[in-house]
């Protein structure tokens, strides 16, 4: 990898963000030249991270930068929002609780509360897996629409790293149906051995889903336990996505 090309090509960035610039501007400011400074800025048109007006001349930031930067919002509004119904689950059940979102085809834990008990299962911001491992990603994957739950199901390796991973496309996509009628996903060690999970669908003011709340424990706790950390998550996911704007 070219770290000088990562340089460089950042420094474009930030010129662009303080102000729409030429060519000529761009490479006075950058001490680049011209051809060698069109070759990045080609690539950054080509993604979308730049866009450029044959009638001005100038170069300014595209809308890929604008939906990155959406997205980055949206985590943060989602984690402060999220946060005190975060709190009091974890309060309540005081096992493992943690907030997810898409990230492709994976899950991605942004805020986490590991349990209090002696005996539990730990988990940490930054952590992922896939969606179909586990009820924190189920919850995401089963409300998808169908061309993007066949296009995962046709392009993910399902891989099986704990006694319950499911493996069979065609089992998950049954599940995948189920989750849809309850509106709460299980599991039982399809992501770690001995550890069972309960999570709910978390839908912005579109009703779109966007992310989970989920509870993980070790799997020696009650049926009654399990029951109890169903309605914990559904009832959490609801009122955050209330506070998201999501009504029906």
């Amino acid at each position: 990898m070219d770290v000088r090309a990562v340089v460089r090509t950042l420094e474009i960035l930030e010129a662009l963000e303080k102000d729409v610039q030429g060519l000529s501007e761009l490479s006075r400011r950058l001490s680049l030249s011209k051809a060698t400074l069109l070759r990045f800025l080609n690539t950054l048109i080509n993604h979308g991270y730049v866009d450029y007006d044959p009638k001005t001349q100038k170069y300014d930031l595209g809308t890929r930068v604008l939906k990155l930067g959406m997205k980055v919002s949206e985590r943060y509004d989602l984690k402060r929002i999220a946060a005190p119904y975060l709190e009091r689950v974890w309060h309540d059940c005081e096992e493992t609780v943690y907030l997810n979102i898409r990230n492709g085809y994976e899950r991605l834990c942004i805020d986490c509360m590991n349990g209090k008990k002696e005996v539990r299962v730990v988990s940490y911001i930054g952590h992922s897996s896939p969606l179909h491992v586990a009820a924190s990603g189920k919850a995401i994957l089963a409300f998808l629409d169908p061309a993007e739950i066949d296009d995962y199901l046709s392009k993910v390796e399902f891989e099986k790293v704990a006694p319950g991973t499911i493996t069979d496309p065609e089992l998950l996509r049954s599940n995948l149906e189920k989750i849809r009628e309850m509106g709460y996903a299980t599991s039982f060690e399809e992501r770690l051995a001995d550890a069972i999970g309960a999570s709910a669908p978390i839908r912005d003011i579109t009703g779109r889903v966007i992310a989970s709340v989920s509870i993980t424990a070790p799997s020696n706790r009650t049926e009654k336990d399990h029951q109890h950390y169903i309605d914990l998550v559904t009832e959490a996911a609801g009122e955050i996505s209330k506070k998201l704007g999501y009504s029906h």
